[in-house]
């Protein structure tokens, strides 16, 4: 229903005016100024309103200004008592609806509300639709720009040349890539300064004109190769694929297409070719007979040999079946291995006796699918094993004893369908995971609560699947069964399950904790060792130098020596020169310079130099010897070594680790015997242990620290037992790491200080190189002690 606001000074006006309007179904409400009229506005909205021009307060005129600016989708009529033009005239202006002049009748009234409502209609109509045009012109507009920028990525991001060229081969527009084919800029065509005719090879121009005139006896489509000479000279083979667009009098207007660089393409077509001419070649050389065969075993082709042993030429073999060339049989073979239903593309292999041959072969059959993985025939290999057959006992034993390696082989094998729940797993993964296969059958892999790298195997999975490829998955950490750490080489494999079943995986894999335990020694053995060859070599050129230091020094003692007893001599001899007139002055002036150089000081302070020279040359000899005894290149043989002059030799060599934060108290049993090992890994050991004791040290103290803790080193012969004990006032071992100190890769220092191996080397050097045992007793906080016992038989 239509909503009416009526304002008027005279309720009888407005009584009329309201009862009228509601009786040709309008709703209607009514005000007596432009005041109240406004209040009914704040809480109401109306499709027109009447108002008088004189009212008390505001103007009839100044009340609708105000209704077509606030409310712009309201009809407005003005009620008048007389016809006054200016009032006509202001009314025009503002766009009032209608004019009514009073005295009125109802009828006026209805025709001017109408047609004041019908044109308010008309006009909210056509705004909506203007400004729904302009919406969609706009969004027109966006979405061409973006059409626009989305056609300008796909020129710039297609791997080929859109053009658009004339028929006289000029350029109206080519993307960027153009200069990537021929090495010349898109501008230099389309500015006119070169044509592409100019770049094809003249042999290959009548290539293009007869795919051109084969365009324009059809849709104008064509599609042609050939090649062009780039910037550098480069001969490229081109694929141009485009459209001749004509105008209306049948001329070409311009072509359109994309241009393609197939030089790799061609280069590849010629190897297969080579390959095709090379498979053939290499077909007939092979000495097995070779025949191809259809799904009837009829044969399609033989190799040279084939033809050659049974004597026939190609033409009186093809499409004959092989049981009939080979058996003269007018069927298969009973024991034939070439099924037409196999469709797991498994080669059979099996030995057969062929009669009209006179020998033995090893025959192997195999049936061959097209890419839809239907069967479309079959490939037999036959070997003559006629003489190996002489040797079957032989080959028989021979495949027993490979039989028994392939079982002692320890991988994993585990089976999955395509929701990765468990199909198989095998003996190697029951002992790995400590699961039995009938508690996992069944199960999805994730709910078995394996301690490994989730992340890593799970994303192997996803690839697998995606990719359709295999994954490897190397140096997998996990859990072992024993809780210590160990690594997994995995392989994920996809495997068609066949039907409905999908696509499932096959995850085979090894246990190689103990070959990355040997692969991380043998780092720190060629670290070690190239750090002995150039510790030998700087001890080496070292020596030679302190030896003639030495030397030198020993020659300026004995020198300074006889010196110093001429000198006395020479005092004697001016003593007695002062008595003698003539030599007195002379002697004093002797004595004046004696007194200028202090010779008696020199005669106190050069044997101290000398002394403390000599001193520190033999201590450097004693630190070259101990580091070319420690480095001596290492030997896998024992030998009997003196384990106190070992510990001396480590002592010096690490004592840059410990003289800042620790001081050495050594009590070496001197009877101990000579103990038969391996040098250089034995002197591995005490040096880890020892520095690894310094280390303790340095964290119980902390930075700044001015103490020093106590490395304490006890040798003792015991029950044929060489012991070492090593012992530092460190921090201690934390009960809750005890057990694992001795395992690979396991380290409490950061990232980049530590490998975790140093220990894990020293009790395999102790236990299992030298039979012997590396134990330890510790308290928190007071300190470890390493004990090290050597057999010393």
């Amino acid at each position: 229903m239509r909503r009416i606001l009526v304002v008027d000074d005279q309720r009888s006006i407005l009584d009329l005016v309201a009862k009228a309007m509601e009786r040709l179904g309008y709703e209607c409400a009514t005000a007596e100024c432009a005041e109240k009229a406004r209040k009914v506005l704040e809480g109401q909205s109306f499709d027109l309103i009447m108002s008088d021009v004189i009212m008390p307060g505001e103007s009839g005129l100044d009340f609708l200004r105000y209704v077509m600016e606030t409310f712009p989708d309201t009809a407005t009529l003005l009620i008048s008592v007389m016809d006054d033009s200016q009032v006509v005239q202001e009314a025009l202006e503002l766009g009032v609806y209608g004019y009514i002049v009073k005295p009125f009748n109802i009828r006026a009234i209805q025709i001017d509300v109408e047609s004041a409502l019908r044109r308010r209609d008309l006009e909210v109509a056509n705004r909506r639709y203007r400004e729904d045009l302009e919406d969609r012109v706009a969004a027109r507009t966006r979405e061409l720009r973006k059409q626009q920028e989305e056609y300008a990525r796909l020129v710039k991001t297609l791997p080929c040349v859109i053009y658009t060229g004339n028929p006289d081969w000029t350029v109206r527009f080519a993307s960027d890539r153009i200069q990537e084919i021929c090495g010349y800029p898109p501008d230099r065509f389309v500015a006119g300064r070169m044509r592409w005719r100019e770049l094809i090879l003249e042999e290959d121009l009548p290539i293009i004109k007869t795919a051109v005139k084969e365009a324009l006896q059809g849709d104008g489509s064509f599609i042609r190769e050939y090649r062009i000479r780039d910037a550098q000279g480069h001969v490229r083979w081109i694929q141009d694929r485009g459209q001749i667009v004509k105008n209306a009098d049948g001329s070409i207007d311009h072509v359109s297409g994309v241009i393609f660089d197939i030089t790799g393409q061609k280069m590849a077509e010629e190897a297969l070719e080579r390959a095709r001419r090379e498979w053939e070649h290499t077909f007939d050389a092979v000495p097995d007979l070779i025949a191809v065969m259809d799904t009837e075993r009829r044969i399609r082709n033989v190799n040279r040999a084939f033809r050659e042993r049974v004597g026939e030429s190609n033409g009186n073999l093809l499409d004959e079946p092989c049981y009939k060339i080979l058996h003269g049989l007018e069927r298969a073979c009973n024991d034939c291995c070439l099924r037409e239903d196999d469709e797991r593309g498994s080669a059979c292999e099996k030995e057969v006796y062929i009669d009209k041959l006179g020998a033995y072969f090893h025959s192997i059959g195999a049936p061959v699918f097209d890419d839809l993985n239907n069967l479309t025939g079959h490939v037999i290999v036959l070997r003559d094993i006629t003489e190996q057959k002489k040797a079957e006992e032989a080959l028989q034993q021979a495949h027993q004893e490979l039989g028994q390696l392939f079982s002692a082989i320890s991988s994993i094998l585990i089976g999955l369908d395509a929701e990765r729940r468990i199909l198989r797993w095998n003996k190697a993964a029951e002992e790995i995971f400590a699961l039995s296969s009938e508690e996992v059958t069944g199960r999805a892999l994730d709910e078995l609560g394996i301690d490994w790298q989730w992340d890593r195997v799970e994303q192997a999975l996803d690839r697998c699947q995606a990719k359709k490829k295999a994954q490897r998955v190397d140096d997998l950490r996990y859990t072992r069964a024993d809780g210590q750490p160990g690594f997994l080489g995995l392989n994920i494999q996809g495997v068609d399950l066949g039907g409905e079943r999908g696509t499932g995986f096959l995850i085979m894999g090894a246990e190689i904790t103990r070959r990355k335990i040997m692969e991380s020694q043998l780092a720190q053995a060629q670290k070690l060792e190239s750090i002995g060859q150039l510790a030998a070599g700087i001890a080496h050129e070292i020596n030679t130098p302190t030896q003639f230091i030495g030397d030198n020094i020993r020659f300026l003692q004995d020198a300074f020596n006889d010196l110093e007893e001429l000198i006395g001599k020479y005092r004697n001899l001016m003593e007695k020169a002062r008595e003698l007139e003539v030599l007195r002055e002379a002697a004093a002036s002797v004595m004046e310079e004696e007194e200028s150089l202090d010779v008696e000081y020199l005669l106190e302070e050069i044997p101290q130099a000398i002394s403390q020279s000599l001193d520190g040359v033999q201590r450097v000899a004693r630190i070259v010897l101990a580091m070319k005894e420690f480095s001596h290149p290492g030997q896998e043989e024992k030998v009997l070594l003196d384990i106190n002059h070992a510990l001396e030799n480590t002592l010096t060599v690490a004592r840059n680790e410990w003289k800042y934060v620790a001081d050495v108290v050594t009590d070496f049993d001197p009877s101990l015997p000579p103990v038969p090992c391996i040098p250089a890994e034995l002197n591995q050991v005490f040096l880890n242990i020892i520095v690894n004791a310094a280390h303790a040290i340095k964290d119980a103290l902390g930075d700044g620290a001015e103490d020093k803790g106590t490395i304490t080193i006890t040798t003792r012969h015991r029950d044929d037992v060489c012991e070492v004990r090593i012992s530092d006032t460190g921090t201690g071992i934390p009960k809750e790491i005890r057990h694992r100190i001795f395992d690979p890769f396991f380290t409490t220092k950061e990232v980049g200080k530590g490998t975790g191996q140093g220990l894990a080397i020293s009790h395999s050097v102790i236990v299992e190189k030298h039979g012997g045992k590396l134990t330890f007793e510790t308290e928190e906080g007071r300190g470890t002690t390493f004990i090290i016992q050597l057999p010393v038989e």
